[in-house]
């Protein structure tokens, strides 16, 4: 038996044949990963499933697929890795951007034990990428790290006054209708998992209900605990996972199923909470409850200031969730490749236009003719710039409009330096 506080320097990363996503487990020793390697592949045979196993040392650098190939030594099989350029190694740098989104939350509830728990993961999967690009991409999971603990302890310590001298309410199970969110929320967890339900709605709902709960739950501060830092919120997360534990089979795999689907419920909450932030600023009835139940915190909220942004402001927490974050960068990233190609390939456009504008449909500006070039991109600047709506701008959210004010910026600049040359 280990001693306490010992290290676990050996990885068992696995991923089924139904897993979006790579998951990783840590062992104090070799055979410890080989065991459950081996449980693996007799459940994937028993589901008529595959799994794809890789067994790694975060001190050593030792990485190999599993099982090891009769007649095949280890000194071979230490050369595989998780190849960024192939599915294995893609999933897992998905894997390690939701460990950072996670990280980020753990270091604003100041959870350093599942903090530190995680870093190991993070790093085991981190040290085995490989492949073209993989240096590169090391240093920047690893910088991104840094950045999302650093920004999630300044975010702790900007919510001071809010969660600052805590006191010890009542147990949770005397609070008013928590009891009951608890049990609601067990159930979907338990039913999800005894009926294999798809597990981002199960997290997501589950999520929705445990939030539910958290709001009638009060800091020192009087203030509804939206942040789950308080002592009986986080009994209330404990609770649903106890009760939800016995409503199906004990068993492995069930076992499995209900930790990646709490993993999940943790990864939603930062949504169900922006969600519910954003709903502050609506003229229903249910808005207004909802602000009223934020009376205090928006005492001294100037007019022209939404509520959401800034009771999310007062907590230090987002009116963007995690999903919506990613969903965003894609977008961010996409519109910048087209941006960066320049409009060509957009030939396969209909319409009534006729001239210039019309012919940009139809194939891009010539370089070599730089009339012609000047000519067309213009065209395509103004064409899109005159669809822009500034009074649909001003709706997004501060941090959207940030993100995209710096992008803006930068088009400016390139634009001053078109009209410069044209001097």
């Amino acid at each position: 038996m280990p001693k306490k506080g010992a290290r676990q320097p050996w990885r068992l990363t696995f991923q089924y044949a139904t897993q979006a996503k790579a998951s990783t487990h840590a062992h104090y020793t070799e055979e410890d990963a080989q065991r459950q390697a081996d449980e693996m592949l007799e459940t994937a045979e028993r589901r008529s499933s595959s799994v794809s196993l890789t067994i790694s040392n975060r001190d050593t650098g030792v990485a190999y697929a599993y099982p090891i190939n009769q007649g095949e030594t280890m000194a071979e099989t230490t050369v595989e890795k998780l190849d960024v350029n192939e599915d294995a190694g893609k999933a897992a740098l998905e894997q390690i951007d939701a460990n950072i989104e996670r990280a980020k939350t753990l270091a604003t509830e100041g959870n350093t034990e599942a903090l530190d728990a995680l870093f190991e993961e993070n790093e085991a999967l981190i040290s085995a990428l490989s492949g073209k690009g993989s240096i590169k991409a090391k240093k920047e999971k690893r910088d991104a790290w840094t950045t999302a603990v650093d920004e999630g302890t300044a975010a702790k310590a900007e919510v001071k006054k809010v969660t600052e001298g805590k006191v010890m309410g009542p147990a949770w199970d005397k609070i008013e209708g928590v009891p009951e969110l608890v049990n609601a929320a067990a159930e979907k967890l338990s039913e999800g998992v005894r009926l294999h339900l798809k597990g981002s709605q199960v997290a997501k709902d589950v999520a929705a209900v445990v939030f539910e709960a958290w709001l009638k739950v009060e800091n020192s501060a009087g203030a509804p605990d939206i942040l789950g830092d308080m002592a009986e919120s986080k009994n209330i997360s404990k609770a649903v996972l106890s009760v939800a534990g016995g409503g199906f089979e004990d068993n492995w795999d069930n076992k499995e199923a209900l930790r990646k689907l709490m993993r999940s419920v943790q990864d939603y909450r930062s949504d169900v909470r922006a969600e519910w932030l954003r709903s502050l600023d609506g003229d229903t009835e249910e808005a207004a409850a909802r602000r009223e139940l934020m009376a205090k915190v928006l005492e001294g909220k100037p007019e022209d200031e939404k509520a959401s942004e800034w009771v999310a402001n007062v907590y230090g927490t987002s009116t963007i969730g995690q999903a919506e974050k990613k969903r965003l960068d894609y977008q961010e990233k996409k519109r910048a490749a087209e941006l960066t190609a320049g409009g060509s390939g957009a030939g396969e456009g209909t319409g009534d236009g006729e001239g210039d504008a019309g012919d940009d449909k139809q194939e891009p500006a010539d370089e070599t003719n730089p009339d012609e070039y000047l000519r067309k991109t213009v065209d395509r600047l103004l064409k899109d710039i005159s669809k822009a709506k500034p009074e649909t701008v001003e709706k997004a959210s501060a941090e959207t409009k940030e993100a995209q004010r710096k992008r803006l910026e930068k088009a400016l600049e390139a634009l001053r330096a078109m009209i410069a040359a044209t001097l």
